[in-house]
């Protein structure tokens, strides 16, 4: 769980609270909501993909086999993932059977305890279904480490790269055939297809700027250039401007310039994650590793999974008739406040209760790992430590990934 870098649990912070924001605030007049859920896909591509590939290279170094990876792999994304995600699920369910939840959404709870949110809102519903619309991304991600962790770990990690940017052509070209289709807005924005390829763009990203993907002097070279104050300031400009045109530039007809437009967000946002892995600014980092934020980064996933569930204090029939009529605007902002510490709390007493006591079991795994693999080295004198065979960007998988989106 020490295993992190500078800078990613800020962001992380960053990318939850543009949710909430979207959530509570700007409802249908903005997207930063969407960048946020973006910058999570990108973010966690960047850690995943590098995992991967890893142990893809455990492998080819005779120290693992397939199996034992990708249960390695599955074991911690399970042990992040699931104990609060079906804690909720099964809380809600049981709310609503006793009649304290409303049941008109109770539909769709097959589709969330199998990870399949995204295809219940774009192409069952066809509606953002109120408190449980947050969950699709949830499912995305879900999907995607199903369907690639084995075939990342499969294929020789000198292909990762390709498969990457194969992964990145595929998405643009059916967001590019679902436009021209002129598919359901909500369909597409849901769709595995239109969001896997910025899981991927991270990845590349993460691998191209590692030793090991982009060779020595690229990946340094690379890294000097991403981890220049200039082009962080650039990347972020580039994104306020992307992000605050985005309802204009969604109502595109031309389904090759709005796939364009699209992939160049896209870059941006992968570019901006590797940029802060990369960065060096200590003015940057020490305002991304300010304490309440880095904590807030941290707890992400638990505060993402339960924000939505929070009522809005102000914006109901009870409020309207408290005031007379119109909640005042004053009233508003206590509303969104409130909601946010309630979200908050909840947020951090699922870390300390459950989620932080469930992750110790990966460290103590990981523990173990290593005394087996100490092991096995010692029998062989002229193997290599795996721990060896990594520089400061090959990250494990010990808590670096959130995995909130």
């Amino acid at each position: 769980m020490n295993n992190r870098i500078a800078g990613f649990d800020g962001l992380r912070a960053i990318a939850v609270l543009m949710v909430f924001l979207q959530h509570r605030l700007f409802g249908d007049i903005g997207e930063i909501g969407h960048l946020g859920v973006w910058i999570f896909f990108a973010l966690s591509g960047f850690l995943i993909i590098r995992i991967l590939s890893a142990q893809r290279q455990r492998i080819e170094q005779s120290n693992s086999v397939f199996a034992a990876e990708l249960k390695r792999f599955l074991f911690r994304r399970m042990l992040r993932i699931f104990p609060i995600y079906y804690l909720m699920l099964t809380v809600m369910s049981a709310l609503m059977l006793v009649g304290m939840a409303s049941p008109e959404l109770a539909s769709g709870m097959p589709y969330h305890f199998a990870y399949l949110s995204n295809f219940w809102i774009g192409s069952v519903l066809h509606y953002w279904p109120g408190r449980y619309s947050h969950l699709w991304s949830l499912a995305i991600e879900e999907q995607f480490y199903l369907v690639f962790a084995p075939l990342l770990l499969l294929l020789a990690a000198r292909r990762h790269l390709a498969i990457c940017t194969l992964i990145v052509v595929t998405g643009l070209v059916s967001l590019l055939a679902m436009r021209a289709a002129h598919w359901q807005e909500i369909t597409i924005y849901t769709h595995p297809l239109s969001n896997f390829w910025l899981l991927a763009l991270g990845g590349l990203g993460g691998l191209m700027i590692s030793e090991n993907g982009g060779g020595v002097d690229g990946a340094r070279g690379v890294r000097a250039w991403l981890g220049h104050g200039a082009t962080l300031f650039v990347l972020s400009l580039c994104l306020v401007g992307f992000c605050a045109t985005e309802p204009a530039w969604s109502d595109i007809e031309n389904p090759l310039l709005f796939t364009v437009v699209s992939g160049a967000y896209g870059l941006c946002i992968a570019a901006l994650v590797c940029s802060i892995a990369c960065c060096r600014n200590t003015v940057v980092l020490a305002l991304l590793e300010a304490r309440w934020l880095a904590g807030l980064g941290r707890i992400s996933y638990g505060f993402y999974l339960y924000h939505n569930l929070v009522p809005d204090l102000t914006r109901n029939h009870h409020a309207q008739a408290l005031f007379g009529g119109a909640v005042p605007l004053w009233a508003h902002v206590a509303g969104i406040g409130a909601s946010f510490a309630i979200s908050l709390g909840l947020a951090v007493l699922s870390w300390r209760i459950i989620e932080e006591p469930i992750l110790r079991l990966k460290t103590r795994r990981g523990a173990w790992d290593k005394v087996d693999a100490t092991s096995k080295h010692a029998a062989t004198p002229t193997s290599t430590s795996p721990e060896k065979q990594h520089s400061r960007h090959a990250l494990t998988d010990e808590g670096t990934a959130s995995d909130a989106a």
